[in-house]
């Protein structure tokens, strides 16, 4: 079988429909070379801006884990008044050398190397997490906190020149991060 290709017989609308098609190859390779300048653009403003970039702005979880934060101040049961308000003041309290004071209140010395704390994760949803805080004194169970946790994820340079640098892809936010956030 012989093939009788005839190109002096060639339809004119079918080498325009042709030439249409490879003109519109080309727009498409210099779009995307366009596309592909944009990209890394965008990479060098995120390495000049702090060798940071974050997605947290952009999830809807991030402004569920604020309006949290804000309820989470007034989810603390509190069982022993005494051992929350040395916790709560324990930043004006003169100790000694190992950390320890009398209290007039309870009649006792007070170390603050036997409070201690237990956590357990209640629930966990995507990136959000809720956890209950038991507060301990010498295995006295004085408070339970209601915290929650926030998992992000982008894109941070770390470390220094002798440690080494490193990519880290996600932090953790709790409630406390938000309070400091306003301080600044």
């Amino acid at each position: 079988m012989s093939k009788n290709i005839q190109t002096h017989n060639a339809n004119i609308n079918l080498i325009k429909k042709f030439l249409d098609y490879a003109n519109c190859a080309d727009a498409s390779y210099a779009s995307s070379k366009y596309a592909l300048y944009f990209i890394f653009g965008i990479f060098v403003i995120a390495l000049l801006n702090g060798c940071s970039f974050s997605f947290k702005y952009i999830d809807p979880q991030y402004y569920e884990f604020k309006r949290l934060c804000k309820k989470a101040e007034d989810e603390v049961t509190i069982y022993n008044e005494d051992y929350w308000e040395i916790i709560e003041k324990h930043s004006d309290i003169e100790t000694n050398d190992r950390g320890c004071f009398y209290s007039q209140k309870l009649k006792q010395e007070i170390c603050f190397g036997n409070f201690n704390y237990k956590s357990c994760t209640e629930y966990k949803r995507g990136s959000l997490s809720k956890l209950s805080i038991k507060r301990y004194y010498n295995n006295i169970h004085y408070a339970t906190q209601i915290e929650y946790n926030y998992k992000y994820f982008g894109l941070y340079l770390k470390g220094d020149e002798a440690a080494g640098w490193h990519w880290k892809t996600s932090n953790i936010l709790i409630c406390e991060d938000l309070k400091n956030e306003k301080r600044h």
